[in-house]
């Protein structure tokens, strides 16, 4: 008997994961996601026969976290081939895609935090772990006397507390282990969520206009820097359709209110069709028809949740449509725009363009970022706890960053059907 690792895809580039762990009995895969920038469309998916092809070959597909590049194919798997995911994953994925009227298009089976699941002579533990997606999971997989860890994508920077992960995680013979930020340089670091909250809070208290985080909703990290800062500097929070949807599916317990979609920023003016990239307002309209709304918030109108600028209000591209007639109506002196996305997000048109205007009416557009991925220091920390036999580098585009471990352990840089 022996353990074996495949890697269908996503070894040497960024996204697309999907990862085959199988013995001779025991077919499991680790993560369906579609390629960064990929049409979603069926025929981008991969032939993998047995997993979106044919009859059912594998035993399970066990989903780390949301984001699209590990979970975008799932709604393709086989029928009949069990899904296991987290539940608090599950249930943010749930809230992303109701408030555009869609469903996920598969039901899982649930697994939780140090609970081992067995699937054939495979036993997989998840063990939680800190990423810019809320209930991201690592792996740690047993099987043949052999044990081995996916890292998934993690971080330090959080508000998990690394070393006791760290501390958790048992030696391992293999581990596969991301790589994304490693291309941007070795001197690569970025602040904590901890150091952006207190950034927020003093840049708050020196401000005595409105306030604005522009981000992404799946970031529930982000959502929580927005409210502790809104709460240090007296603030009142405010939250648009879509980021308080997903704070009531991770169970945030927030001080603060919610803009509906039928009384908010959708009736101050009229679709702005140039920032959508749309052609007018039939979109917006069939949209907000069907999307689930927030309950666990008290809801706000606009007239008065802008009637006095102590507010601090998060803003997802969802809405950014709808902001424009909104400013014109609003004074934002000595105003914050807190810019909390990536820079490829905000040099899209309608985000620029949000950017400059904020920009010409004095107010101040502070970055209020860091990245979801672990640094290169961070990697060290994970390779050098674990001390694994068999290194294999997924999730990245500088593989060759791991030559440095090859006096230590062998590294695998095309790992394809490789016996650990």
């Amino acid at each position: 008997m022996s353990l074996r690792i495949n890697i269908i895809r996503g070894q040497n580039q960024i996204g697309g994961s999907i990862i085959e762990v199988y013995t001779d009995s025991t077919r499991i895969i680790l993560d369906a996601g579609a390629n960064l920038g990929e049409s979603k469309l069926r025929t981008f998916v991969p032939d993998v026969d047995g997993l979106f092809d044919g009859a059912p070959a594998y035993d399970a597909v066990f989903v780390s976290h949301y984001h699209d590049d590990h979970m975008g194919l799932l709604k393709y798997v086989v029928p009949g081939i069990p899904i296991y995911m987290g539940r608090d994953a599950y249930s943010v994925a749930c809230a992303l895609r109701e408030y555009k009227g869609k469903t996920l298009g598969f039901s899982p089976v649930f697994m939780e935090a140090g609970v081992p699941v067995t699937v054939g002579d495979i036993s997989l533990t998840p063990v939680l772990c800190d990423h810019s997606a809320y209930g991201t999971f690592m792996f740690l997989i047993r099987a043949c006397g052999k044990t081995v860890l996916y890292s998934a994508d993690f971080r330090s920077t959080g508000r998990m507390d690394f070393s006791a992960l760290l501390e958790e995680l048992p030696e391992v013979d293999g581990l596969l282990v991301e790589g994304t930020t490693l291309s941007r340089g070795l001197d690569f670091h970025e602040p904590s969520e901890q150091e952006l909250e207190d950034f927020a809070a003093e840049t708050l208290e020196g401000h005595k206009g409105p306030a604005i985080v522009y981000l992404s909703a799946q970031n529930v990290d982000r959502i929580v820097t927005a409210y502790n800062a809104a709460q240090r500097s007296g603030r009142r929070f405010i939250m648009d359709e879509l980021t308080a949807l997903v704070a009531e599916a991770a169970g945030l317990q927030l001080d603060g209110f919610v803009l509906r979609a039928s009384h908010s920023l959708a009736d101050l003016g009229e679709v702005v069709a140039a920032s959508a990239g749309g052609t007018g307002t039939s979109d917006h309209i069939s949209l907000t028809g069907h999307r689930r709304t927030a309950k666990a918030y008290p809801a706000i109108t606009a007239r008065k949740a802008f009637a006095s600028p102590d507010f601090m209000l998060c803003l997802t591209p969802q809405s950014l449509i709808n902001f424009q007639k909104v400013i014109q109506r609003t004074s934002f002196r000595d105003g914050v725009l807190f810019i909390a996305r990536r820079e490829n997000a905000i040099l899209k048109p309608a985000t620029s363009a949000f950017i400059s205007f904020m920009k010409s009416i004095d107010a101040e557009v502070p970055v209020l970022h860091t990245s979801g991925h672990a640094d290169s220091g961070t990697i060290d920390r994970l390779i050098r706890d674990v001390r694994p036999s068999v290194l294999i580098p997924v999730h990245t585009e500088l593989a060759e960053w791991f030559s440095r471990y090859e006096d230590e352990c062998l590294v695998v840089y095309d790992c394809r059907d490789y016996e650990i």
